[in-house]
């Protein structure tokens, strides 16, 4: 990890915030980036001076932003048939992507800001939005909003932490695998929860 921090560390020192755009628009795509490390950096080098807090915050915004209308666009003009070609482990059949389409549908907004605030989710969350065909401009105000959170979140962290930001990189770095986990035991139960909710809905006798 310590060499990926000092790539990240080059990259901000060669092309300055424009890595942050790019960085966090390459990640919209579900594309591994160290997005959180180069957030973080960069509010090492706000509390250096070197960067402006403003500056590195527009730069996240923008690059999350594209990335997710770029991402939104790739899902929406593919549709349901690249979905159902390449995707039929996550929807089996039409009607389970049908059931996701109006889930979305419901509760499409909340998903859309939370998700750009949690790690990985963020990284994918735009193209149910684009397949089940979100409004653009609704699906563009929730990302700015999120985004916004979330660079907020990381870059002041970053500025809190100071010189220590590549210390304390390190140490969460025991913290990865608890953390997956709990997210994928998380995910199993919200599966299971709306498996059984739906099959309580079907039931003849409900």
């Amino acid at each position: 990890m310590l060499a990926l921090i000092h790539t990240v560390s080059g990259w901000l020192n060669h092309v300055g915030v424009l890595a942050v755009t790019v960085v966090l628009f390459i990640e919209c795509f579900g594309i591994p980036s160290p997005d959180e490390i180069i957030l973080l950096l960069s509010g090492y080098l706000v509390s250096q001076h070197r960067f402006s807090y403003p500056v590195v915050l527009l730069a996240a915004v923008a690059g999350s932003t594209l990335g997710g209308i770029g991402a939104y666009w790739l899902a929406r003009l593919g549709g349901r048939p690249v979905m159902l070609k390449y995707f039929r482990f996550l929807f089996r059949t039409p009607e389970r992507l049908d059931y996701w389409e109006r889930y979305f549908q419901r509760h499409g907004d909340i998903i859309v800001l939370v998700g750009r605030i949690i790690s990985g989710v963020r990284a994918v969350i735009s193209y149910p939005a684009g397949l089940f065909e979100m409004p653009l401009a609704r699906f563009v105000l929730y990302t700015v909003v999120g985004s916004a959170i979330w660079a907020v979140i990381a870059v002041t962290l970053g500025y809190i932490l100071g010189p220590h930001v590549v210390s304390a990189l390190e140490s969460s770095k025991q913290y990865e695998a608890p953390i997956v986990g709990g997210l994928v035991v998380l995910g199993a139960l919200w599966w299971w929860w709306e498996r059984r909710r739906r099959r309580i809905r079907e039931s003849p006798h409900s």
